[in-house]
């Protein structure tokens, strides 16, 4: 929801302003810098219908630096929030980095996704300009893509049938199961879990995964699984926040 220029012209907007700001330390609160070294500026978190920009609680707005500011209303490309997909080995410069103002010849394909600015392929380099923790995950978390990729391409699955002559699909990874039931755009999934030391399985609920296609509930079969047996904790914490973004 557009807001009247005129209102940001408003004494009020100024007092306001200065509220949120001196509560902020005159600090932009995503990248850390302080009035005097940037032009510091107050950001609506949301728009409320009939509220005058003075009138939101504290709380709706944060102080921002004119830079993160914009990529916050997504008029330049965000230098966070992005969310690491895939990495693929091109074997040779044969892709493009397109982050804005790059274009170098990359290898490493990185494939990165923003809420506000969809899909984008990145370098090697141009992908360290991720948040901290994108920074983390896109070291990390290769090594798990690649277990997930891994699994998807070269896991072996044979068909079985239920008590009550239901089909399904199975397939063992460590003495574990993964089952797939259902058909097209109606697949749920199901993982049993050898318990150590005991002859018998726990069998996990039914999970839903419809529309989805039978290598994406392959795929969070995978995930479900890892995430349940691993002892490393990091790991887990990769592997439930991937979980979160594509179930």
């Amino acid at each position: 929801m557009k807001q009247n220029r005129k209102s940001y012209r408003n004494e009020k907007w100024f007092e306001f302003s200065e509220k949120v700001q001196k509560r902020d330390d005159y600090t932009c609160l995503k990248c850390g810098r302080k009035k005097g070294e940037i032009t510091l500026q107050t950001h609506h978190k949301l728009y409320k219908y009939g509220f005058e920009v003075w009138e939101y609680p504290l709380s709706d707005c944060i102080s921002l630096c004119k830079s993160c500011h914009a990529q916050e209303h997504g008029i330049v490309e965000p230098s966070d929030g992005w969310t690491l997909i895939s990495v693929d080995d091109l074997g040779g410069l044969d892709g493009i980095c397109e982050k804005k103002g790059c274009g170098n010849g990359i290898r490493y394909e990185h494939l990165i996704y923003h809420p506000n600015w969809g899909y984008k392929t990145v370098g090697s380099t141009c992908v360290e300009y991720l948040t901290n923790e994108d920074q983390y995950l896109s070291k990390e978390i290769v090594k798990v893509f690649q277990k997930i990729s891994d699994f998807v391409k070269n896991s072996e699955w044979e068909s079985g049938y239920t008590k009550k002559d239901k089909k399904y699909y199975f397939t063992t990874h460590l003495h574990h199961q993964i089952r797939i039931y259902g058909d097209k755009n109606f697949y749920s999934y199901q993982i049993v879990v050898k318990q150590k030391d005991e002859k018998w399985f726990k069998f996990g609920d039914f999970i839903k995964a419809h529309n989805k296609t039978f290598e994406q509930v392959k795929e969070l079969g995978y995930i479900v699984l890892k995430g349940t047996i691993t002892d490393n904790e990091d790991e887990k914490n990769i592997l439930r926040n991937i979980y979160k973004k594509i179930r």
